[in-house]
């Protein structure tokens, strides 16, 4: 671990050249192993988890007999399917898991091959010595022993023995690299060793904490892979003995010497393990103990990975008995009063220190080394604090936790401190590199003015200058002239020598103050003063220096405490639910990690690794992880605030302009509780706004985060969220009338407007565009909510093929927004249980009442916009296109051999169509006879085509008006482009050859504009392409004068209503259905069935009026199906846009008279 302090000075000095260019690279190398280990640990895939997989992972034993191991899949389809599924998904893992394996066991050899080099002394240069007794050499050698013994402890921690086997055998099965360069070594490290200490504590260890290590035996483990012991001895004893950071100058309090040292004490606990020896020598680790580890039993020992001494050691004797004392209750209890009693202490002068006004440049250069001791000692009481409140051993953590208790100190107070803490470091930081800036400049300026007054004050007592009176004293005149060359002399370069004379000459004016002539003189002591202050500035000026700069990164680093962030962010959570003031202070609760980013890549940027950018990208990755993780209660909080914004509108009372107001009821018309409440919750998003700019601006250049972009998307995601919650909400309930559906439909409305008009007040304190993010999310809700009701129907046509029509039933259990409204529309606008009623383009009930109609589109398009009623268009367009393909392999299946045989001979007697029959209109009765209970299911889906159809001319009416109301130009502009384009389509299609693209991407525009503004005509849409079947016209023909009996032609309503209860069909939408399902053949097939059914007119005609002189012979029944026919085919003729001459020209003249 490199030391803590200044990252950027650090890293200024990784283009230098190192007198161990090996050693640096064992250095780094082993940094990248370590992250890659990182990474992989925390994307281990859920197959390795799953009982299920058991059968097709081996361990180890299966090198022992492969065969057998092969034999139990072979011929097992069920373990074949799960190792292809296994190869699929995993195969990367694996080989990068190997590759890290092979990554280790490959290091260690070339290590352990330098280090028996070097402690032969192959080389005169580069010997174990010269190494150690270099202060470069011996961080290296350290580094590199002691964080591969930290990469196996990781390894075993955070990937089990039981998981490595299943890994390194699997790869190698898959690979068949049985022979695979350094197999064996490779087996031998993912070999599984005891199970860690931490399943046999995990239900004693702290939550506070995830960063604690504990493996049982780790000197087993380590020394499967050992080092030369003489090195590794001189190692440890080299690090017990001297200060390999050269940190304590950091600490000048003795008593803070552990902190001072952590650094390498993290080392040598990892390195006493490849010499336990050390460990029963109790001796030996008395001294250790004394020197590292005499007040912390909770230390870390790489970076954020913590270990607790009092397990860890348990099982060695010495150890043990060395470290009992510092476990004992009494002791434990003292460095709690010690450290609690502190924090508190520091907590009152951090609030003092922190008020407005205090921190200022004159305090900071009055007070700089208060202010680093202040530092200091609130960074090492917080990290005694942290680390031993989440100590392993239940009992000793109890102790701790205890003792916080009856000083008032939870884990709440500890993260203010913590965050207060963070604050002060900020700014006093800022503040230092301010000064530091003008350092120089201060220094010149205040020199310049002190040798100026003393010149002045020399020239005072020459006696030749004009004053009030003249004193001449040539001794003083001289002193004075010769402090004011001294002063000239003085260098910033040289501190120590500096700093010295300033304090002698500060201590002899104030001497020569007390002089008899000067005291009596005011204004000599004016001047003496003017010196004193600006020899002050110089002397502060030397103080403040890089070195302190140094010492305030050092004391400030917090990479320990990066185990804590998770548990952090959850109390923060809690207070920034109480206080939203505190989001203004989390840049500086992140900052105080920043350390964690510079850190590991110190020795990859000294050697110039190429594994800098990834390491440096996991960190980075880890880093922005648990920041996000952390600024999650933002769009928490924003909403929350938005609900309660929504809530306290709604309880206030419309304010209407009186003439007169009584005096007594003028404090209720205020409403000053609610617009308090307002003005508060106000208040806190513009905190929030605050705290995001901040944040913002403070984490630009550090990592790759964009707090205000990454705002955008969480409240994209909540958006999204709320929306589907609050929509499938309206409905939820199956069985509703109009009325109830209208009321939701209004309470949708209603709610999206108030929302959106929250979205322009929250835009304009947040500097979001949340009007315009509100609008982009409804829009992508609405569509993935209409994508998912296709793809749910469309699977189901795919799987059950004898779906006859639009099932309600599907609806009803749909699970998007649109399928509940789509089946409430579907119940209510069902054919058998209502009735379109053309001229007041809507659905009505038996007794009257309307059930669907104009308004409650007007209320839907208001509450879904242009872009849901096109979704549900669209989705209506495709339900039509899937019923006509059912509907199309309806009719074929009825039109067997049998049927095209009896439909041939009809065809033949009946002749072409625009002849006259010569059968009578009984044998049509007898005709229609053919089309039995069998064709009703293709009648019904007929009906239900035509329903949908009339549901999306409405739809498309509401979008015209609506778009021609709210956006004139733009229904114009549409208007006259589809024009054109329409009649210009050959040309257009020539394009598509050329540049399909430009032109593919220009209609597809142009098309969806024209669906928002309702330029669609859905009764003339083709929506399948498939093959007539022969005699369709015919066959329609037939059909309709089958259903022809069940309709009575009603004057009043100007409709055919129908007179059977049992099968009753509404006759709009199965005219329309039927002429929307010949509208996908050749137009022939539609002209040939108005000339087949104005055919069968005239023999209705001529049966009831062909012998005009005898009436009372006339049937009854021709005569009313001469109406209800001619009737029905106006109507087909009408909504199919058929020429009118078309039907006029196939009636017959007596039409008129009846229709008169």
């Amino acid at each position: 671990m490199n030391p803590p302090g200044d990252a950027d000075e650090t890293l200024q000095k990784a283009d230098q050249e190192s007198s161990f260019p090996e050693l640096l690279n064992f250095a780094s190398r082993v940094q990248a192993l370590i992250s890659e280990l990182l990474l992989l640990s925390g994307q281990i895939p859920h197959e390795f988890r799953d009982r299920r997989y058991d059968p097709v992972l081996f361990d180890l034993s299966y090198f022992d007999s492969p065969d057998d191991f092969e034999s139990r899949i072979e011929g097992n389809g069920e373990l074949e399917v799960l190792e292809d599924q296994l190869r699929e998904s995993c195969s990367v893992f694996m080989q990068r898991f190997f590759l890290l394996a092979n990554g280790i066991v490959t290091y260690h050899q070339e290590l352990l091959k330098f280090l028996n080099d070097l402690q032969g002394g192959a080389s005169l240069q580069s010997n174990l010595v010269r190494v150690l007794d270099n202060g470069e050499g011996r961080q290296l050698l350290a580094e590199s022993l002691a964080l591969f013994g930290c990469l196996l402890l990781l390894l075993e921690q955070r990937m089990g023995g039981s998981l490595r086997e299943k890994l390194v055998v699997a790869y190698v099965r898959y690979v068949r690299g049985f022979s695979a360069p350094n197999i064996d070594p490779i087996c031998l490290l993912c070999r599984a060793h005891s199970s860690p200490l931490g399943s046999l504590h995990q239900a004693q260890s702290s939550p506070w904490s995830t960063s604690i290590v504990s493996v049982q035996k780790p000197e087993d483990l380590l020394l499967r892979f050992p080092f030369p012991k003489q090195v590794v001895e001189a190692v440890i004893i080299c690090l017990r003995d001297c200060d390999l950071y050269n940190l304590v100058c950091h600490y000048p309090d003795p008593e803070h010497q552990t902190v001072a040292l952590a650094s390498q004490a993290g080392w040598l606990y990892v390195l006493l393990f490849y010499s336990p020896e050390f460990l029963h020598n109790g001796l030996a680790m008395r001294e250790i103990i004394d020197r590292f580890f005499k007040d912390s039993w909770v230390v870390p020992f790489f970076m954020y990975f913590t270990v607790d001494l009092s397990t860890s050691w348990g099982a060695y004797k010495g150890a043990k008995t060395s470290l009992s004392s510092c476990l004992s209750s009494s002791f434990i209890c003292d460095l709690c009063q010690l450290h609690y009693s502190k924090v508190k202490d520091l907590t009152f002068e951090l609030c003092s220190l922190l008020s407005d006004g205090v921190l200022t440049r004159d305090y900071v250069l009055n007070n700089s080394q208060s202010l680093l001791a202040l530092v200091r000692n609130c960074n090492i009481s917080m990290r005694w604090l942290l680390l031993h409140r989440s100590s392993s051993d239940k009992k000793l953590r109890d102790i701790v936790t205890s003792a916080g208790t009856a000083y008032q100190m939870d884990e709440e107070s500890i993260v203010v401190f913590f965050l207060r803490t963070s604050q002060l470091e900020f700014e006093l930081k800022q503040l230092y590199v301010e000064l530091l800036s003008d350092n120089r400049t201060m220094w010149r300026e205040s020199k310049h003015c002190a040798t100026e007054c003393m010149q002045e004050l020399s020239k005072y007592y020459s006696g030749l200058q004009a004053l009030s009176w003249k004193i001449k004293d040539e001794s003083l005149e001289d002193w004075l002239k010769d402090l004011s060359m001294e002063i000239c002399s003085l260098d910033y370069k040289n501190v120590g020598n500096a700093s010295s004379k300033l304090y002698h000459m500060m201590s002899t004016l104030k001497e020569i103050e007390q002089f008899h002539e000067i005291k009596e003189n005011v204004q000599t002591k004016q001047f003496l003063y003017r010196i004193q202050k600006h020899l002050q500035h110089m002397l502060e000026a030397l103080n403040l220096h890089h070195d302190a700069l140094l010492t305030f990164c050092v004391v400030t680093d917090a990479v320990y405490a990066w185990g804590f962030v998770r548990s952090f962010g959850e109390k923060l959570w809690e207070n920034i639910e109480q206080d939203s003031s505190i989001v203004l202070n989390l840049h500086y609760f992140f900052l105080k990690f920043q350390s964690m980013l510079d850190a590991p890549l110190i020795r990859l940027s000294q050697d110039h690794s190429p594994d800098l950018p990834s390491v440096s990208d996991y960190y980075s990755s880890e880093y922005l992880t648990n920041i996000c993780a952390v600024l999650e209660i933002i769009p928490v909080m924003l909403f929350r605030i938005l609900d309660h914004v929504a809530s306290t509108f709604q309880s206030l009372q419309p304010f209407l302009l009186l003439n007169r107001l009584e005096k007594d009821k003028f404090q209720d018309l205020m409403q000053l509780d609610q617009q308090f409440h307002l003005t508060k919750a106000l208040g806190q998003i513009s905190t929030f706004s605050q705290g995001i700019l901040v944040a913002s601006q403070t984490l630009q250049g550090l990592i790759n985060l964009d707090v205000k972009n990454w705002l955008e998307g969480k409240v994209r995601e909540e958006l999204l969220k709320r929306f589907d919650n609050r929509m499938k909400s309206f409905f939820l309930s199956s069985n509703v009338g109009f009325e109830d559906l209208e009321m939701n439909v209004q309470k949708m409305a209603t709610y999206n407007l108030s929302e959106f008009h929250l979205m322009e007040i929250f835009q304009d304190l947040i500097h979001i565009q949340w009007t315009h993010i509100w609008e982009e999310e409804f829009t992508t809700f609405l569509q993935d909510s209409f994508q998912k009701e296709r793809d749910d129907y469309a699977s189901l046509m795919k799987q059950n093929s004898i779906v006859m029509h639009v099932q309600v039933n599907h609806f009803s259990s749909a699970r998007t927004f649109f399928g509940h409204l789509l089946h409430q529309i579907i119940k209510l606008t069902n054919p058998s249980q209502s009735m379109y009623i053309e001229p007041m383009s809507g659905w009505f009930d038996a007794a009257g009442h309307e059930l669907l109609g104009l308004r409650f589109f007007d209320l839907l398009e208001s509450c879904v916009g242009p872009v849901g009623m096109a979704s549900l268009d669209s989705l209506l367009a495709f339900i039509i296109m899937k019923q006509l393909e059912h509907a199309f392999k309806v009719l074929k299946s009825l039109l067997d051999a049998k049927f095209l045989g009896d439909l041939q001979i009809l065809d033949s007697a009946l002749g072409p169509a625009n002849s006259l029959p010569l059968i009578g209109w009984s044998s049509y009765k007898q005709m229609a006879k053919f089309v039995d209970n069998s064709w009703q299911p293709w009648v019904e889906s007929l009906a239900c085509i035509g329903q949908l159809q009339l549901l999306r001319c409405l739809i498309t009416l509401k979008l015209k008006s609506a778009c021609k109301v709210k956006a004139s130009l733009l229904s114009s502009a549409v208007d006259g482009m589809i024009v054109p384009v329409s009649f210009q389509s050959v040309k257009i299609l020539e394009g598509i050859r050329k540049d399909s693209k430009i032109v593919e991407h220009f209609l597809h525009g142009l098309s969806r504009q024209g669906m928002l503004c309702g330029y669609c005509t859905p009764l003339q849409t083709l929506y399948i392409s498939e093959e007539p079947p022969p005699f369709l016209s015919r066959c329609a023909s037939i059909v309709t004068i089958s259903l022809l009996p069940r309709y009575v032609l009603d004057s009043h309503l100007s409709t055919l209503t129908s007179r059977l209860k049992k099968v009753p069909l509404d006759f709009s939408p199965v005219v329309i259905g039927l002429g929307t399902f010949l509208r996908q053949f050749n137009p022939t097939y539609m002209v040939q069935y108005v000339q087949y059914m104005c055919q069968y007119i005239k023999i209705a005609v001529e049966a009831a009026y062909g012998g005009m002189d005898e009436p009372q012979k006339r049937p009854v029944d021709s005569t009313s199906e001469a109406l209800k026919s001619a009737f029905w085919l106006l109507h087909f003729c009408k909504h199919m846009e058929l020429p009118e001459d078309l039907a006029n020209s196939c009636l017959p003249p007596l039409l008129a008279v009846l229709q008169a």
